[in-house]
């Protein structure tokens, strides 16, 4: 039996007990009738009163206990998005890690106070950081991989005169070759894609696809665009082509109807891609932090 019944129960024998009450005055003492009438209405409004309360009460309680736990499953559901994603960029910076050579491996260990031989220590340490931390020391190892991309592509400039398809035909052949083609297309009266900008990401689109390009690949291209027939890239002409991604005025991360946004790829990289085409190859990526707002 349930309360309310237990309590309507309860009610009855105690109407009944103030009936009995009541018919032995009438009894004795029938002009006493109005004011006993009386006495019975009060009886039975106040046990529906009593009736209406508790049940009013009753869906009260169940209202409060439906709210309470919506919020707790949304919370749950937050919790849940939140630790699979600080999940995947655990699961980034391990294989950063792993991919470090030698040195740059003992550097790491050093600059976080870890010993290098013990690689569950190292391990720990990693899955041990928060949303914060985790990002930071992507971040950091990140650039040192691009400054390291950057330093791979300081060679001499090549001597060979000889062209293919009217560009130098040296080690950067093909970037130059598809430069030459998206000048042609911008020249073109009827060509789709109107400024180098379009050119730019139209490029690394079709050229890295779902895998997106580091930052190198992106001024590079952008340096021949410029020019096919340019020397060989460098060292030297990184920082003037830089300016579209993180100068004053980044153009190639800002603005516009497309821009370049960073997205983790599938091999679990952080990478560049096109607003207009990163959701179709991943779901973790995010706007350029240098844009400017």
């Amino acid at each position: 039996m349930t309360r309310n019944e237990q309590n309507y129960y309860n009610d009855v024998s105690s109407i009944e007990k103030s009936l009995k009450r009541i018919a032995s005055a009438l009894e004795n003492n029938p002009l006493q009738e109005q004011t006993v009438n009386r006495a019975v209405n009060r009886i039975l409004e106040g046990n529906i009163d009593s009736q209406v309360d508790e049940t009013l009460q009753a869906e009260e309680d169940e209202q409060a206990r439906l709210y309470t736990d919506d919020i707790k499953a949304q919370d749950d559901a937050l919790n849940k998005e939140t630790q699979e994603e600080l999940d995947t960029h655990h699961d980034l910076l391990h294989q950063l890690v792993q991919n470090l050579d030698s040195t740059d491996y003992l550097e790491f260990c050093n600059e976080h106070c870890l010993r290098a031989s013990d690689t569950v220590e190292v391990s720990n340490y990693i899955t041990d950081l928060d949303y914060d931390e985790v990002l930071g020391i992507i971040r950091e190892l990140e650039e040192k991989s691009d400054d390291q991309a950057n330093e791979d592509v300081i060679e001499e400039s090549f001597t060979d005169t000889s062209k293919k398809d009217g560009v130098p035909c040296d080690d950067d052949y093909d970037i130059r070759a598809s430069a030459e083609i998206y000048n042609a297309e911008i020249n073109y009266p009827h060509g789709h894609l109107g400024t180098k900008k379009d050119c730019i990401l139209d490029y690394v689109t079709n050229e890295f696809g779902s895998h997106g390009a580091r930052y190198t690949d992106i001024i590079k291209f952008a340096y021949y665009l410029s020019d096919p027939n340019s020397p060989k890239f460098g060292y030297d002409n990184r920082g003037y082509y830089s300016q579209g991604m993180s100068g004053r005025r980044p153009y190639l991360v800002y603005g516009g109807k497309d821009h370049f946004v960073k997205g983790i790829n599938k091999d679990g990289v952080e990478r560049y891609f096109a607003l207009s085409f990163v959701e179709s190859v991943t779901d973790y990526w995010k706007y350029c932090d240098n844009r400017k707002k």
